[in-house]
């Protein structure tokens, strides 16, 4: 059953209080050192898996008492809520309509995971404007402290508000299946984030494989073809099997890292959580902290003039 959780009614209130400005306000420095860096899950096609990934990757963040924030950027055809079990009050398209704030659409499950809402059947906000843009990263810069990591769930394809969000992260991972027409859609995705939006590194989460020896196979095709063609450089995160128990999880809008914890799929789910902590903790592959995101987003709003 879906149930509704406000900020307001948060189970975790020392969680989610600090994000909602009752903190204190702190130093630039303080902020910049705080800030939590911002991975983009996406994909070149729709129905390989990324928003499912993208709710157990935040259950098994948070199963690790990690701080994170899922930002559902699938513009207009938002379901990330339907998976987290909550059913908002607010969505994005209440903040660009002005009916509501950001901190006021914020939504927190049981587990503690915070929720940035997007709207489902809203045409309207599938392309923003300027004045749109500068808005949301203006409140998002002052809702984002206090967390460990921001997750960015895109739509699927090369639009406008996929690209968008995408290159305004510090981390791009995309979904791939062993289907034919996700390895095509997913290289034109690599190829119009390298050729006109500049980005050269991605990292390939392999979903709804047989095994590590199929996910292998997927990623050693892309990364072939990305860095002959496109000299861009690519990195597999990891696999996820096909797993019954995920399938069952997902007809019932559950999350396999709570339903079954002990599945091969949550268990690699768990491993891949892992590697995103490891990759933030070696400083090493990540831009730079969560402000690089809005100072990306407010760069493309600029040169939007």
């Amino acid at each position: 059953m879906i149930e509704s959780f406000s900020t307001n009614e948060s189970l975790q209130p020392a969680l989610t209080q600090p994000l909602l400005g009752s903190a204190p306000p702190r130093s630039a420095k303080t902020r910049r050192l705080a800030a939590a860096p911002a991975f983009a899950i996406t994909s070149g096609k729709g129905g390989v898996g990324k928003t499912n990934v993208v709710a157990n990757l935040a259950a098994a963040l948070i199963a690790k008492q990690k701080r994170v924030m899922v930002i559902d950027a699938d513009l207009g055809l938002a379901n990330l809520d339907l998976f987290l079990g909550v059913k908002p009050k607010y969505t994005l398209a209440d903040f660009f309509t002005g009916a509501a704030s950001l901190g006021e659409i914020i939504t927190v499950n049981r587990q503690g995971i915070l929720l940035l809402p997007g709207a489902s059947g809203v045409q309207e906000i599938t392309a923003l404007r300027h004045d749109q843009k500068l808005a949301l990263l203006t409140e998002l810069d002052a809702l984002t402290d206090d967390l460990d990591l921001v997750l960015v769930d895109t739509g699927s394809g090369i639009s406008d508000a996929v690209t968008y969000f995408t290159t305004a992260t510090q981390e791009i991972v995309v979904v791939v299946t062993p289907e034919p027409s996700s390895l095509t859609d997913a290289y034109a995705l690599v190829k119009v984030l390298t050729s006109m939006h500049h980005e050269k590194r991605f990292r390939i989460l392999a979903n709804n494989v047989s095994g590590e020896a199929e996910a292998r196979r997927l990623f050693d095709t892309l990364s072939r073809t990305a860095l002959r063609f496109l000299n861009a450089s690519l990195d597999l995160l990891g696999w996820i099997p096909t797993d019954p128990r995920l399938a069952r999880a997902v007809a019932r809008a559950q999350m396999v890292v709570n339903d079954a914890p002990s599945a091969p799929s949550a268990q690699a789910l768990l491993t891949i959580a892992d590697r995103l902590l490891e990759s933030i903790a070696a400083g090493v592959k990540v831009k730079s902290n969560l402000q690089f995101f809005f100072q990306r987003m407010l760069e493309a709003n600029r040169a939007e003039r």
